[in-house]
């Protein structure tokens, strides 16, 4: 069984799955330790650990399915990938959902932004392409996928510059253009929340970002109102920023680490993540001794 059958699997079970947000083989790895059944590479977080830089286009198509490839060669559960806009018209879309899927990716996620996209947390709204342009970029999508389980996710961002019924027909648009599963991308309040699932079919994706309304719910609320897939995009990346800032101007301060390591990991929890233990079982069955 793949892990994108084992996504669709699980999306078919009553309740919502979460899927916590990470950006490197570490992360990831602690969201599998930590008992998540997916988790998701927002273009957000990956941006700012490959590059160092703002969720503003900068990430290129290669730099994420070299990253993306990394991620699944140790990662054991479903990884759910934001490929932003697909990197340009249908043609590069399906190149680079073809490519993410032999990388390992077990959902694909496309935006109706413009190639010169930005981050969907900032204010003062997103410009887009034509939604027919959109819908046949979903059509490309699903046409690159060589594993039909392979889960496309159509995301609109309609809302910040149309409103919520702009983001409908987009949602109504992209699912009827074949997407999988659709993500219409709101603050998170429950009326907004409803109207979605009234009106559109199939399974629907919400973002309970910890800066939007939507971090007031939880994964029991997200499937009482109907949602299959609960992205938390901003836990580990908001969590890192603060703990290592705290750590890091701890040390600059005292010049010393041991008023802080009660908020450390020790180097045995680090190695379990890593699974120290068994490439060192796989190395000792290698080596003949001497």
């Amino acid at each position: 069984m793949t892990n994108a059958s084992r996504l669709r699997e699980a999306m078919a079970e009553d309740g919502c799955l979460a899927a916590p947000g990470v950006h490197d083989g570490l992360t990831a790895l602690l969201a599998e330790k930590a008992g998540f059944r997916v988790a998701f590479l927002g273009g957000n977080a990956a941006t700012a650990s490959v590059l160092g830089l703002p969720d503003l286009g900068f990430l290129s198509a290669d730099a994420l399915i070299a990253h993306v490839r990394n991620i699944c060669h140790v990662l054991r559960i479903p990884l759910l990938v934001d490929a932003d806009t697909g990197f340009g018209g249908p043609l590069q879309v399906h190149r680079t959902v073809a490519a993410l899927e032999r990388a390992g990716a077990a959902a694909i996620m496309i935006e109706d932004q413009v190639p010169a996209k930005r981050c969907g947390l900032l204010d003062g709204g997103h410009p887009l392409v034509a939604a027919a342009e959109m819908a046949e970029k979903v059509r490309a999508a699903t046409a690159a996928r060589t594993d039909p389980d392979t889960v496309i996710i159509a995301r609109t961002l309609a809302y910040s510059s149309g409103g919520i019924d702009e983001a409908i027909r987009r949602g109504r648009a992209y699912h009827e253009a074949g997407a999988d599963t659709v993500f219409v991308q709101v603050p998170g309040t429950l009326e907004d929340l409803r109207a979605i699932r009234r009106s559109i079919p199939g399974p629907l994706v919400v973002n309970i970002d910890e800066a939007l309304p939507a971090s007031a719910l939880n994964v029991r609320d997200a499937a009482k109102e109907g949602y299959k897939l609960a992205l938390f995009p901003g836990t580990i990346r908001y969590t890192l920023v603060k703990a290592a800032g705290d750590a890091l101007a701890a040390l600059r301060q005292d010049g010393t680490t041991r008023g802080h390591r009660d908020r450390m990991a020790s180097l045995a929890d680090y190695h379990d993540v890593l699974r120290m233990g068994e490439f060192l079982d796989l190395e000792a069955s290698l080596v003949k001794p001497s």
